[in-house]
C-alpha cells in the first residue's frame, strides 16, 4: 500500500509540474532588427499594453530598432543643473501638492526637476514621478508648438484636418523665470489655439494652473458668440472638437497633478516608439535665448493608409523605431465625480518622465481607448542644449474604430523653445483678443 501510495504521489508531482510548464508564461524579449506581426506577436507580450498586443494581432507591425543616442541624457539645461541641488529639497504632502522638505510649506519657484531619485516604494511616490513629468517639460521655457489633427476611420479613411497651436507660458521650473513677479502663485498658463478649417477657427482654451491646491482655471473662447465661457475641470474630459482626444490627453497627460489619484503599479522594461531615429537640429532664432527646431530630415510619419500594401491599421505609423525603455506603470483614477474617464492606466519613463502609452477606461471601467504617443530628441549644434519632446500624438478609440493622429515633427512644422512672449496673452482680456 505505501508503495502504491508513493506512486500515486509521484504521478500527481509530474502532472502539476506538466500544468505548471504549460501554464507559466514564457517571458517575451526582442532585439533590434526583430520585425513584430500577427504571425510572432508573442515575441513582444508583456512589454506593450494589452490593446496595443491585440492590433499586432491584427495586422499592426512594429520595428524593433535602435537609437544613435541615450534618452536619459537628453536633460533641458535647468533640469540637468537640477540633479544634485534638489536631493532631498522637496516633499509631497497629502494633497499631493509640493512642499519644502523641512517647513512642509510652499517652496516658492521651483527650479528643475523636484525629485531627481525615484524610490518607488516611498508613499506618494506617484505623485513625485507625474510633477517630475511636468516640471521636464517647463524647464523647456515657454513654446511655441504648430501641430495638425487628421480624423482617420478604418472604413472611412482620411476624414478631415484641423491645423492648431500651442502656446505655454510657465512661471515655474525654467531657472529664468524666477524673479519674475508671480502674485497668483500660478506654475503654468497655456492656450490652445484652432487656426483652420473656417468652421472651427477661433475655438480657443486658456488655461491657468496654480502651484497650490486650488483647481485649475480653464476658459473656452466660442466664436459663434464672440465671448469667452468659464469651464469646469471636467469639461477637460470631454472629446475635443469631435476628436478621439480630450484636453487632458495633450502630452500623454495635461491634468493638475494632485487633482488625480497616483499608483505605482510595477516597473518594468516596454516597448515604446521613437521618431524620428536622429535627433532633430535646434538653432537660435532672432530672439535671445529662442530655440526653434529644424526639420533638415525632411522627417514625416508615414501612415498604415499611405504605405502600399499595409494590412494594418489606417493610423497607425509604419516609420517609427521601436526600443525597449525602463518604464513606471502607473494607475491613475480623477478624484472628480464628473470627470469622464474612469480608471487610467500610465506607461512613463523612468529616466525623463514622459508618459508613452495611455490606456483609457469608462467610468463603468470598460477599455475604452488609448491615447500615445511617439518621443523625439532635439538638440543644439554644440550639443549644449538637449531634450526630448513629442514626434506624434495618437489617440485611438477601439469602440469605434477610429482614430485621430496629431502631428508634431512634419515639413510644416517648427516648434520654438524658450520663446519671448507676452505674458498678457494670458489674462482673460489678452486671451479673449488673440481669438479675434
Amino acid at each position: 500500500m505505501r508503495k502504491w501510495t508513493q506512486v500515486v504521489r509521484c504521478l500527481i508531482g509530474m502532472w502539476v509540474l506538466m500544468c505548471l510548464a504549460f501554464s507559466t508564461p514564457v517571458w517575451a524579449d526582442v532585439a533590434p532588427g526583430d520585425v513584430i506581426t500577427k504571425d510572432n506577436w508573442e515575441k513582444i507580450q508583456g512589454l506593450v499594453p494589452d490593446p496595443v498586443l491585440n492590433w499586432i494581432k491584427k495586422g499592426d507591425v512594429l520595428e524593433i530598432g535602435e537609437i544613435p543616442y541615450k534618452p536619459g541624457e537628453y536633460l533641458p539645461p535647468g533640469v540637468r543643473d537640477s540633479l544634485v541641488p534638489n536631493l532631498g529639497k522637496y516633499e509631497v504632502n497629502a494633497e499631493g501638492v509640493i512642499v519644502d522638505s523641512k517647513t512642509g510649506k510652499d517652496p516658492g519657484f521651483i527650479t528643475g526637476l523636484p525629485f531627481p531619485k525615484i524610490d518607488p516604494n516611498e508613499p506618494n511616490v506617484g505623485f513625485k514621478i507625474m510633477h517630475n513629468k511636468n516640471y521636464y517639460t517647463y524647464a523647456t521655457g515657454c513654446i511655441n508648438v504648430p501641430f495638425q489633427v487628421t480624423w482617420i476611420g478604418r472604413s472611412t479613411g482620411k476624414e478631415r484636418e484641423i491645423d492648431c497651436q500651442y502656446l505655454t507660458y510657465v512661471l515655474d521650473g525654467e531657472p529664468s523665470q524666477k524673479n519674475r513677479p508671480n502674485p497668483d502663485n500660478i506654475e503654468m498658463n497655456s492656450i490652445i489655439r484652432i487656426l483652420a478649417p473656417f468652421d472651427v477657427r477661433g475655438t480657443n482654451v486658456l488655461l491657468l494652473r496654480y502651484r497650490d491646491n486650488r483647481a485649475d482655471s480653464n476658459f473656452t473662447y466660442v466664436p459663434s458668440i464672440r465671448r469667452v465661457r468659464r469651464m469646469s475641470p471636467a469639461n477637460r474630459s470631454d472629446a475635443f472638437l469631435g476628436t478621439d482626444f480630450c484636453v487632458d490627453d495633450a502630452w500623454g497627460y495635461a491634468g493638475k497633478v494632485n487633482a488625480f489619484e497616483w499608483k505605482i503599479i510595477r516597473k518594468e522594461d516596454q516597448v515604446v516608439p521613437f521618431f524620428p531615429k536622429d535627433p532633430i537640429p535646434l538653432t537660435k532664432t532672432d530672439k535671445p535665448g529662442e530655440w526653434k527646431t529644424v526639420n533638415a530630415g525632411n522627417w514625416q510619419p508615414i501612415l498604415g493608409i499611405d504605405k502600399p500594401g499595409y494590412t494594418g491599421s489606417p493610423w497607425f505609423p509604419t516609420n517609427f523605431t521601436w526600443i525597449k525603455r525602463p518604464t513606471y506603470v502607473m494607475e491613475c483614477k480623477a478624484k472628480d465625480p464628473y470627470y469622464n474617464y474612469g480608471t487610467q492606466y500610465l506607461w512613463v519613463d523612468a529616466e525623463f518622465y514622459q508618459p508613452t502609452w495611455k490606456v483609457i477606461h469608462d467610468r463603468a471601467n470598460s477599455y475604452w481607448k488609448v491615447e500615445w504617443q511617439c518621443q523625439a530628441a532635439f538638440e543644439s549644434p554644440d550639443k549644449q542644449v538637449r531634450l526630448l519632446g513629442l514626434g506624434a500624438m495618437i489617440a485611438t478609440d477601439d469602440r469605434s474604430d477610429h482614430s485621430c493622429f496629431l502631428w508634431l515633427v512634419h515639413p510644416r512644422n517648427s516648434t520654438v523653445y524658450w520663446e519671448a512672449q507676452d505674458i498678457n496673452d494670458y489674462s482673460l482680456a489678452g486671451f479673449q483678443n488673440l481669438c479675434k
